[in-house]
């Protein structure tokens, strides 16, 4: 059988999910046309791998896929692999396999593919479709009898793969499919199971930038550098944080987020502090952070869970943090959420301490888990996220001041995401998913030296019992 050969230089993570069994793929990342060339080659390859198989190239338009598909593919195609047929809009194989050119437009477009069966789906420019539209012709994906076979014997399945750019009406849904649940790319991984899903796919996302694409000219490099600041993120670095109105624009996956062996928690010998925002039905949230020396917030761990009482949050607190402080020999200081002080009684009973946690109260119930006080946060909005846009502002020795472990999902997930508060633009609008960045908020403030007492942190867990006073201190480890 002739080979077919195209003219491009895979990414690095593109020759990896290669060689990966995967069944939902996404190229996603910078304009150029790299991605599109990519997942055209991907079904040649099954068509002439597998004898008789059926795959489907869509876009949204049919204008679209006769510009941005067909005509490509007439050209790269040889006339002695495969013939086009113009009514059906179709490439028919000598082998039989054929690869079909569809489009979506609307919801009632998704009628001409029911009961279809395909062994490779590809959506081009998939943020232009709606998450119906991928589900649906997702379910077309199958394979049986001699079909099956030989994809068994080559070691791979029906599957996806889209190719797409930041923004459109699908944004949301294929950046919480494919990019949050690894920011950076080049994983392959699967989601956890669920009562919907209880055999969830392997997936994987392939970030891509124009410097990837080595056929693009100056020329058109220069063009994508007129557009506003929010495209030239999306279209030049592939930027997936890119949304409308939120409020902290400045974020960055590539700046702001690293790998736990960049700099591994063995590495963070500063000041720590576990951060707190309390929640039971919404969710609780706790942060990890370390200060190191040049005011650089590394946060290393999250906890994010709903209807968990205060003894339940202290506990998983105490629990996730135990390692690190037996190896360290002190514990972090915990700065919480003012609410936390409230008591159910009303009782007026006073303190000689105004800021101890009254009985009663979850700031109470965490200081009997933990063994000692936590401390009551700044809840300062306006202050806080100051202080979180000075961290995350790129310094002069050109890195920023906050980073955030790849492992901390929710955190990458919705910081960026944060809109504005439509009546005053330097706050977030508290009716979004704003509870790690209140928790944020608190250890920065806290850091930056605003709080309602000094910094007391407990004793360390090597010297309890011998003598140490439970009182004022800064850990470090």
């Amino acid at each position: 059988m002739p080979e077919i050969v195209y003219e491009y230089t895979p990414h690095p993570m593109q020759e990896l999910a290669h060689a990966t069994i995967v069944d939902e793929l996404m190229y996603g990342g910078a304009k150029g046309g790299g991605k599109s060339r990519m997942a055209r080659a991907e079904a040649v390859k099954l068509a002439l791998q597998v004898p008789g198989s059926r795959s489907i190239i869509l876009r949204q338009s049919f204008k679209d896929l006769h510009r941005a598909v067909e005509t490509h593919m007439r050209k790269e195609i040889p006339l002695e692999l495969a013939s086009y047929n113009k009514q059906d809009h179709e490439f028919v194989f000598t082998n039989g396999s054929i690869i079909e050119l569809g489009y979506l437009s609307k919801a009632a477009d998704l009628d001409n593919y029911q009961g279809a069966e395909y062994q490779l789906v590809i959506l081009e420019e998939a943020t232009q479709f709606t998450e119906e539209m991928y589900t649906f012709m997702r379910a077309q994906l199958r394979a049986s009898g001699a079909l099956q076979e030989r994809l068994e014997e080559l070691g791979i399945r029906p599957r996806s793969i889209c190719t797409t750019n930041p923004g459109g009406i699908g944004h949301h849904w294929v950046k919480k499919r494919f990019v949050d649940p690894y920011p950076r790319g080049g994983k392959v991984f699967r989601v956890r199971p669920t009562e919907e899903d209880p055999n969830p796919r392997t997936r994987v996302f392939i970030p891509a930038k124009v410097d990837d694409n080595p056929s693009l000219g100056t020329d058109y490099v220069h063009n994508l550098r007129q557009l506003p600041p929010e495209k030239q993120r999306a279209y030049l670095d592939g930027d997936w944080d890119i949304i409308e109105g939120v409020r902290f624009s400045q974020w960055r996956t590539s700046r702001h987020i690293i790998d736990p062996e960049q700099i591994p928690i063995t590495g963070l010998t500063g000041r720590r502090v576990i951060a707190v925002d309390y929640g039971y039905s919404n969710p609780f949230a706790a942060v990890w952070l370390c200060e190191l020396a040049d005011g650089m917030i590394v946060q290393y761990r999250e906890a994010y869970e709903t209807e968990l009482t205060a003894r339940q949050q202290a506990e998983l607190i105490k629990e996730l943090s135990a390692e690190e402080d037996a190896i360290t020999g002190t514990r972090a200081t915990v700065v919480m959420d003012p609410s936390m002080w409230r008591r159910p009684d009303a009782t007026g009973r006073k303190l000689n301490d105004p800021n101890a946690p009254p009985p009663g109260s979850p700031a109470h119930d965490y200081q009997s888990v933990l063994g000692y006080a936590p401390i009551r946060a700044v809840n300062n909005r306006v202050h806080g996220w100051a202080q979180l846009d000075e961290k995350l502002k790129v310094q002069g020795d050109g890195y920023p001041r906050y980073l955030v472990y790849s492992t901390c999902k929710d955190t990458i997930r919705t910081i960026p995401a944060l809109p504005r508060d439509k009546k005053n633009p330097e706050d977030v609008d508290t009716s979004a998913e704003d509870h790690i960045a209140d928790a944020l908020r608190y250890g920065l403030m806290h850091f930056a030296g605003n709080s309602h007492s000094d910094a007391v942190s407990a004793p360390s867990p090597r010297r309890r019992g011998q003598g140490v006073s439970d009182g004022i201190r800064e850990d470090r480890f």
